[in-house]
């Protein structure tokens, strides 16, 4: 089948559980390249990981992210983890619970495709994240589509609001990433900086940068 994107197998992994082990094994790879950045000299700033549902729900979760944070020797505040909007209005009450024993170690947490789900403001308030990330299905037709454009600015005057900090996805364009920071979105994700890179691409990029 070649080259199998997210969108395919991420749902398969779901479906049969196998995405705890996964992300678990992605959890690890990452650390250990980031501390070896680190280590090396570079700053490769946060580390933002993928967080399945499932994973959270485990009952030894916390225990391994601890365990495994402490093995490389990370820092707590340089981790940061991503969930959507639609895993956590599956079930709140839970999601609650455990971000809460996230956020205590210092790890940031942030919602991952704001605004393609159905999130309550009262659980919104109540959830111990720090960002937002606006969904890049409203930033694709940027600035041109005006709904999206009304979107946006609505989901960044929340965020202000909210004290949270706020991230566009999927910029591709110098113009989209105008209408952003124009309008006070001042972190921003995509194709327009960089495509993915391998080990070797990212390490240059930092090392070119003197990052």
């Amino acid at each position: 089948m070649g080259l199998i994107y997210p969108d395919k197998f991420i749902p398969l992994a779901e479906m049969t559980g196998m995405i705890v082990q996964l992300d678990r094994v992605v959890m690890k790879k990452a650390l250990t390249q980031f501390k070896k950045w680190y280590t090396a000299g570079l700053n490769p700033g946060k580390l933002a990981l993928n967080l399945a549902i499932k994973q959270i729900e485990e009952d030894d979760f916390i225990a391994f992210v601890k365990n495994t944070l402490d093995s490389e020797d990370c820092s707590y505040k340089n981790i940061e983890f991503e969930l959507t909007e639609n895993q956590i209005m599956n079930n709140p009450e839970d999601s609650i619970e455990s971000l809460q024993k996230l956020s205590s170690l210092g790890i940031s947490i942030s919602i991952d495709d704001f605004g393609t789900g159905y999130s309550s403001l009262a659980y919104l308030k109540r959830l111990p994240i720090n960002k937002l990330k606006i969904d890049r299905s409203f930033i694709k037709d940027l600035p041109q589509d005006t709904e999206d454009a009304a979107i946006t600015k609505t989901i960044i005057s929340l965020c202000s609001s909210l004290n949270l900090k706020v991230i566009a996805e999927g910029v591709e364009t110098e113009e989209q990433k105008n209408f952003l920071l124009e309008n006070g979105c001042k972190f921003i994700q995509g194709y327009h900086y960089s495509r993915p890179l391998s080990i070797e691409d990212m390490t240059k990029f930092l090392i070119d940068r003197n990052i």
